[in-house]
């Protein structure tokens, strides 16, 4: 992974270390979930970015409106339909996948995020 510095720090952060700290804050804004829970949170997320472009995971979210979803989703395709490559730099509050059940590409925010599992 590339690493950048922090302009007058030598400390090198990852792309993944600043996605992580960028979805903490965003979901510190939205929720008055504990330092813990959301540290779990983006962990749990950034595993699973890493790992829908190889695999199917089973993915829980709650909707905008509150439901509960549960669907089958991936990331196996995105480069073809996308012409560009999954970049996870580029989530800013909602994660993409491929909804299977639902045949089309859907969104969750981050700050609705409850668990993932991968399908085998």
């Amino acid at each position: 992974m590339k690493k950048q510095t922090l302009g007058h720090q030598s400390n090198h952060v990852t792309k993944s270390k600043r996605v992580e700290n960028l979805w903490k804050k965003l979901i510190r804004q939205e929720t008055d979930l504990s330092d813990g829970t959301i540290a779990w949170m983006t962990k749990r997320i950034l595993l699973l970015t890493e790992y829908m472009p190889y695999g199917c995971a089973l993915i829980a979210y709650r909707k905008q409106n509150g439901d509960f979803y549960m669907g089958r989703g991936t990331l196996i395709h995105y480069e073809a339909d996308f012409h560009r490559k999954y970049d996870i730099g580029r989530i800013q509050n909602h994660v993409v996948y491929w909804d299977i059940e639902q045949q089309g590409w859907r969104t969750f925010q981050i700050e609705n995020f409850l668990e993932w599992r991968p399908m085998i």
